[in-house]
């Protein structure tokens, strides 16, 4: 039987052995609708309104997750093959449970990705389940557990989590290289063949077995972080990107409010949709049935809805009239507070309603946790096997990744109208000379 290959941008060919007992029920998972659809998930949301090649899908991802799963697990050598197809699977599925820009409506609707990635996993009458269990009774069982948390899982398997969840994971791996590659953004890249070839697994001292890389690869995973760090700041807490979002949040809010007041649209929102932006948990089938287009469907609609709030959100998506940002001093919150009162003010006087043109955003990201012997079932640092067999955090015996670990990476934009922007830039010139 000739193997199925996907020509992938960045790992090239990735090939699925149908007559390996492993590699056939992972490529099952991928003809499911839970998968498929992530066909229709942007991985990187508004990011394409600055860098315009950014349209890669969460399921071009998805794949790659699955490529790097895979070849780490060929270079630890280790567990059987009822291991191997359970943590391979783990890391297809990492994504099913993704809404629609899900970033955005997870804030609107305050429920992880996570959590509905368990939900389709665990649904005995949904398609993920009849798969993993017609490979095994047990598997839709030990899949799931990737997605409770780390107390959760067995301490001599948390080698396989550390795969699909880590600060050196598949996830983590796949996505710099193929955000990078999408972006233009060169930063992105890092040696990863060096770090695919040099993982080992040692023992904790809590007597667990976890994921390690071999000393020869320090310099590539040195790498690999710096990438993180620079993407983090480059794209995904882009001003704009972040506006963009912070504008999408707003409308699905302003349409939730609606839908809780009974409002008349001038287009009927869609039934799923209008469940979940009203806060309430959607089956299986009716959460798989939302992505990306429902969203752009509902704003090209709400574009021309009477409601001032909701048609001038929607609409600025639809044609890029963003919201302007002002960055401001994460640190200085009489400052932050000071701007927001006042860009209340001045959007009231403008005529717009403050609540939903007065938009504060706040990110941060953690370039790298280090190593916390009290935090055991915390995140994995990233550990590294020397010469001599020793196993020593790398933030030891990196001074970069030192410095690293005792940094964090946050922002605080104001996004208003342009207008609005205009007369605080102002504002704030004076007030801060």
């Amino acid at each position: 039987m000739k193997p199925k290959l996907y020509r992938d941008p960045v790992h090239d060919i990735i090939a699925f052995d149908l007559e390996n007992d492993v590699e056939r029920a992972v490529f099952q998972l991928l003809g499911t609708f839970a998968f498929q659809r992530l066909r229709r998930i942007r991985q990187l949301g508004f990011a394409n309104l600055v860098y315009h090649g950014a349209e890669h899908s969460r399921f071009s991802h998805s794949l790659g997750v699955i490529h790097v799963a895979r070849r780490i697990v060929q270079a630890l050598n280790w567990g059987s093959d009822d291991d191997h197809v359970e943590v391979l699977c783990a890391a297809a599925l990492h994504d099913i449970g993704h809404g629609p820009f899900s970033h955005a409506i997870e804030k609107v609707t305050d429920v992880h990705h996570e959590s509905y990635t368990l939900q389709l996993i665990e649904d005995e009458d949904g398609e993920v389940f009849k798969v993993l269990s017609a490979v095994d009774s047990s598997l839709p069982g030990r899949v799931a557990r990737y997605f409770k948390g780390r107390e959760s899982f067995p301490r001599d398997r948390q080698v396989l989590l550390d795969v699909v969840s880590s600060q050196l994971d598949a996830d983590r791996l796949d996505y710099i290289l193929r955000d990078g590659l999408a972006t233009g953004v060169k930063i992105g890249v890092y040696d990863f063949e060096r770090i695919a070839s040099m993982f080992e697994t040692y023992e904790a001292a809590d007597g667990g077995r976890r994921l390690a890389v071999g000393h020869r690869a320090r310099e590539a995973v040195e790498g690999y972080l710096i990438a993180r760090f620079h993407m983090f700041k480059q794209v995904y807490l882009h001003k704009t990107v972040r506006s963009a979002e912070k504008m999408l949040e707003a409308a699905l809010r302003r349409a939730g409010d609606l839908l809780r007041d009974d409002y008349k649209f001038a287009t009927a929102v869609d039934p799923n949709l209008a469940r979940l932006l009203s806060g309430n948990r959607l089956r299986s089938h009716d959460f798989q049935a939302l992505d990306d287009t429902d969203i752009w469907v509902a704003l090209k609609a709400w574009s021309s809805d009477p409601d001032p709030a909701l048609s001038r959100l929607s609409r600025g998506l639809v044609v890029r009239d963003l919201f302007k940002t002002i960055t401001l001093d994460p640190n200085d919150p009489v400052l932050v507070a000071r701007m927001v009162d006042k860009a209340k003010m001045v959007a009231k006087d403008l005529g717009y309603d403050p609540e939903h043109t007065v938009l504060l955003d706040r990110a941060s990201d953690t370039p790298y946790t280090p190593y916390d012997p009290m935090a055991q079932t915390s995140a994995a640092h990233i550990p590294i096997i020397e010469r001599s067999g020793d196993v020593t955090p790398i933030e030891d015996i990196s001074d970069f990744v030192h410095l690293l670990g005792r940094d964090q990476y946050k922002i605080t934009y104001l996004c208003v109208p342009p207008d609005v922007r205009e007369i605080l830039s102002e504002y704030l010139r004076v007030t801060t000379a």
